[in-house]
């Protein structure tokens, strides 16, 4: 299911690389993201990959940016037929540079998987900056992936930050019915200005 089919930015077959998340049922993470953000200028994903959030957005951002060291590089100025800077960028998050004003973004961790980049752990200065710098970050990720469960706690539950919804997804597309990722998880969380 695409909910905006008018890009096809998306290089590879549903399913090629991430079969378990090749049903239809799969892609509500991306069209739940997509209904957090529709208020921001800006996009920002790491962790894209091979579908990127860009597809599923129904509102006129200025601008997308997918970062993700699997996904196809891409770039377009338009979007659901208006202006919009998209770029997917096969990176790790950590080697991008940020640019972005306070409040003017929306941050989405979709199949949240973040890996250490060298010395680097992906807990850190530069996540914390984005997360609390943004307007809001949708995050979304299998419990029964240990790398997740063991990072997202710490996200969540730091002062600079609100969890505004909690969505349990149960996943029974056949890909991904019998696998443990079939259980999923999406916060939505609201960086808390500072005083």
């Amino acid at each position: 299911m695409q909910v905006n089919s008018t890009n096809a930015v998306s290089t590879l077959p549903a399913g090629k690389d991430l079969p378990h998340l090749a049903g239809v049922g799969a892609s509500l993470r991306q069209v739940f993201a997509a209904h957090f953000l529709r208020e921001c200028p800006h996009v920002l994903e790491i962790g894209g990959h091979i579908r990127p959030v860009t597809d599923y957005l129904t509102h006129h951002p200025v601008s997308v940016t997918s970062v993700d060291p699997k996904t196809t590089a891409y770039e377009a100025e338009t979007l659901n037929g208006q202006p919009c800077r998209i770029r997917h960028i096969p990176k790790k998050f950590q080697e991008v540079d940020y640019d972005y004003a306070p409040g003017s973004y929306g941050l989405v961790l979709l199949g949240y998987s973040l890996k250490p980049f060298g010395m680097h752990d992906p807990l850190g200065e530069l996540l914390f900056s984005l997360i609390d710098n943004a307007k809001v970050v949708v995050i979304e990720y299998p419990p029964a992936l240990e790398r997740a469960t063991s990072q997202v706690p710490h996200i969540i539950s730091r002062p600079s930050v609100k969890v505004r919804t909690t969505v349990d997804i149960s996943l029974h597309d056949p890909e991904i019915a019998d696998t443990p990722y079939a259980e999923r998880r999406l916060y939505v969380i609201d960086p808390v200005a500072a005083s």
